[in-house]
């Protein structure tokens, strides 16, 4: 019979002067595989771009990387004002009007000067090399086009509500889906709190829990679970992940955990209270019904690394 949770006592570090993970951009393709140098934050006239434009320029400023604004302005949006019995109902107005092009033009050119100021702001404040880009077309596909010529997307995580939890928007499953660049998926209102690494024992799993090391350097605190199908596997990954970590300068507690039940996974989540959970993208060993409960479920942005 599997152990599902053992215990999660910190581990303790031996004292060395060995290097620590966290070290300056031009020192961390030393650490990752594939460093991050261009983040590409998907821009348009919805509220998660709020978001998803503070989280890639915090990030950013960790890793030292350049940051790419793209507002895309959605073609479909255009195609629908030339129907004529399309209407919109706008917030606290009882009357309906029909979407005319020329007033959807002027909206998004308005949220796409917003956002371009506000990425300059915050570029500036940090120190951070910085191009925005406005362009015209279906969504996904221009999202795709510019990740190729980026190491990580940015975008908002969530689509429309239906009761407790909100499920993944369309274009945020098909950016997970597709792009061979890392993608983070941001939520609203995430609180501080610990870097979350879960290690499947696939090669992104490595290199994703190499990279929450080093981001988890700023709030000094990261929890790593150690997921395999059977205890044994678990246990013997969870040992590798501790020789993986062993000179990272931070708090550090390990949990491993054997089985396909994604209810064990997420409550495990749950309760680490993090801010970033960190997955292995494309190729990995954890099954996707796992995967899919915590995109729909885990209260934290959630960065998928290939």
């Amino acid at each position: 019979m599997n152990s599902p949770l053992l215990n999660d006592d910190p581990i303790v570090e031996p004292e060395n002067t060995l290097p620590v993970l966290g070290q300056p951009a031009e020192a961390a393709e030393e650490i990752v595989d594939r460093p991050i140098r261009r983040i590409l934050i998907a821009l348009d006239a919805s509220t998660n771009s709020q978001a998803a434009l503070e989280a890639a320029v915090n990030l950013a400023e960790m890793l030292r990387s350049e940051v790419l604004g793209l507002f895309v302005e959605d073609i479909n949006l255009f195609r629908l004002a030339e129907l004529p019995f399309v209407r919109e109902i706008r917030f606290a107005e009882r009357d309906t009007r029909r979407l005319e092009q020329e007033a959807l033009l002027r909206r998004l050119h308005a949220r796409a000067a917003l956002l371009r100021r506000e990425l300059e702001e915050m570029a500036a404040e940090r120190k951070l090399t910085y191009s925005f880009r406005v362009i015209r077309g279906p969504v996904n596909r221009e999202l795709l086009a510019a990740a190729l010529e980026t190491d990580m997307v940015v975008l908002g995580r969530l689509g429309h509500a239906v009761g407790r939890h909100a499920h993944l928007g369309s274009t945020a499953q098909a950016i997970v889906n597709q792009a061979t660049s890392a993608v983070l998926l941001v939520k609203t209102d995430v609180e501080p709190g610990p870097v979350i690494a879960l290690y499947d024992g696939s090669e992104n799993g490595r290199r994703a829990l190499l990279l929450a090391a080093e981001l988890a350097d700023r709030v000094g605190d990261l929890r790593v679970l150690v997921w395999a199908s059977d205890e044994q596997t678990a246990y013997t990954r969870r040992q590798y992940a501790i020789q993986l970590l062993e000179r990272a300068d931070i708090q550090l507690q390990f949990q491993h955990l054997s089985g396909d039940d994604p209810q064990r996974v997420i409550e495990w989540v749950d309760r680490q209270k993090g801010s970033l959970l960190m997955l292995a993208g494309g190729a990995r060993n954890l099954p996707e019904d796992i995967v899919q409960k915590l995109i729909d479920e885990a209260q934290q942005h959630i960065l998928f690394l290939r």
